[in-house]
């Protein structure tokens, strides 16, 4: 394969003190990686020999990273209903009815609508998905959290009224103690789960293929894949080792209350080997609280309108501290904590595990999911001190920020996602989406980070939490980047990984950014 010569404005994003320039006109290529830089002829003749030329046009920066991304979930909208934009609980019957009539087996969808979002100004329950679809098993999954499910998966699932609420999670009921179909968190969704079938390897890897096509198309090169169960694992390898996967992959398994760190050790060690060149095995994944948007985040005080509900709390502590104390000196843990009182119990555990020395875990795969609600002046300072990582979403709190202003009022909600606090106390900050949902990309991303602007509000919500043009490209380049475990910024040695953008991020005003598009996508010097 001949060495290859990318000409173009490129923006290294290095540090100062790196003795790397800020921008450069070329950069050299071999085998995937940058072997030089600086002007187009001295690269081309360091390289010698047969050189493949390619010419950037644009904005040239080191190819975005997201954090947190659910790529396979991504794929796996092409076989679901697509419930995008309803407005309405009768919408949602047709599309479902529709959908129904034209596949077999159990009909699944994104339900990333809120209650406010409808006219009925409620969920739909298993009556609604009862009428739409006679007798069949539908699943409308809530944000990877929740589900509302039809009579005929309760009862699949042995759910009716005498079933206690697992640990961690409930059952929604009506009046009478009948399950209405709401299943709230991941040990009540797991019920119906179980006796759900299990999709094939060869369906889950299309999944993962899908998914990794459209992050490439927004200029994403490295994609952090949370909460990946035991039994996509296998997939993941699959892809790997059968050269499917075009972007970078590092995948989080995800462990609970019945999933610790010895069963996720073991099946990280029973799978066949790979080129971690493109797929690594990042922190473990744990949930510790519901989300925000959902009303279930675990915070210090009742949520309003309750009868002092603070949220929910989805694991046990002890498996918080088994998980943490098993990869302090492995992979790290990566914890979902929305509410400020579930932040504190992650700096609590952490805090006791490795207290000493200035910023134990910075580098170490120990972060922080989302941390968005109301977290306090102190825990910011415990993270910096500890060196634990944040990972934030701001397109997540787009889509989520009227349906806080509706739980919380306009004051609190305004301070969710508080990205400028984050970083005016030190803390690491890599950026993601959580998609699919929330937009993907991270062109909206930055535009989000930098505008406050949320879904159906004209007026920015809490603009003193936004970043600048620099600070919004940093979150998903070298802060993701840094959460991941990946390169931060071009280097000699580092991956040839590119984006290339019809305007500059760090000088265009945002909502140019709105209206940007990514022109090339680079993995390891290769044209996507």
């Amino acid at each position: 394969m001949p060495d290859t010569l990318i000409t173009g404005t490129i923006h290294t994003l290095a540090p100062l003190a790196s003795g790397i320039p800020p921008v450069v006109e070329a950069v050299g290529v071999r085998d995937g990686r940058i072997v030089n830089w600086g002007s187009p002829g001295w690269v081309r003749a360091d390289l010698g020999g047969r050189v493949s030329e390619v010419d950037l046009p644009g904005t040239t920066v080191p190819g975005f990273t997201d954090s947190h991304v659910h790529v396979l979930w991504a794929g796996r909208r092409a076989d679901r209903c697509d419930l995008t934009g309803v407005r309405s609980g009768a919408e949602i019957g047709q599309r479902l009815s529709e959908y129904g009539q034209q596949h077999a087996g159990w009909i699944e969808a994104d339900a990333e609508f809120e209650a406010i979002d409808l006219s009925e100004r409620r969920l739909p329950d298993r009556h609604d998905l009862d009428r739409a679809c006679p007798g069949r098993h539908v699943v409308l999954d809530r944000k990877g959290h929740d589900a509302i499910v039809s009579t005929a998966v309760l009862q699949a699932a042995g759910i009716d009224a005498t079933t206690a609420d697992p640990p961690g999670g409930r059952i929604e009921r009506d009046a009478d103690g009948s399950p209405t179909g709401l299943l709230i968190e991941h040990p009540a969704v797991d019920l119906a789960r179980k006796v759900q079938p299990e999709p094939d390897l060869a369906t889950r890897q299309r999944w993962i293929e899908l998914g990794q096509a459209e992050l490439l198309s927004l200029g994403i090169t490295t994609a952090m894949d949370p909460a990946v169960s035991l039994a996509e694992l296998p997939a993941w390898v699959a892809a790997a080792r059968n050269n499917r996967l075009r972007q970078r992959a590092v995948v989080m398994p995800r462990g609970d209350d019945a999933i610790g760190p010895d069963k996720i050790a073991d099946a990280i060690k029973n799978l066949d080997a790979f080129d971690q060149e493109w797929l690594r095995i990042g922190p473990t994944k744990l949930f510790l609280d519901g989300g925000g948007s959902l009303g279930t985040a675990w915070r210090s005080t009742p949520w309003p309108g309750t009868d002092g509900y603070h949220g929910n709390q989805s694991i046990m502590l002890e498996t918080l501290r088994a998980h943490c104390a098993a990869e302090v000196n492995g992979r790290g843990v990566g914890v979902h904590a929305v509410g400020d009182a579930a932040i504190d119990a992650v700096l609590d555990t952490l805090e006791v595990l490795n207290w000493t020395g200035d910023q134990p875990y910075r580098g170490t795969g120990f972060h922080i999911i989302h941390g968005y609600l109301s977290p306090g002046r102190a825990a910011m300072e415990r993270a910096a001190r500890l060196g634990v990582a944040v990972s934030a979403h701001p397109a997540l709190q787009w889509s989520f920020g009227t349906a806080l202003i509706d739980r919380l009022g306009e004051a609190e909600a305004a301070v969710a996602n508080p990205l400028r606090a984050w970083l005016d106390a030190n803390v690491l900050v890599g950026g993601g989406s959580d998609g699919p949902g929330p937009p993907m990309s991270p062109l909206f991303g930055m535009w989000q980070a930098r505008t406050r602007r949320v879904r159906d509000r004209a007026e920015a919500l809490g603009p003193e939490q936004a970043v600048d043009a620099a600070e919004a490209l940093a979150l998903f380049t070298s802060g993701a980047a840094a959460v991941t475990g990946s390169a931060t910024h071009l280097f000699r040695g580092g991956p040839a990984d590119l984006v290339t953008l019809d305007v500059n991020p760090l000088f265009c005003e945002p909502d140019a950014l709105l209206e940007a598009s990514v022109q090339a996508t680079v993995v390891a010097g290769v044209l996507n």
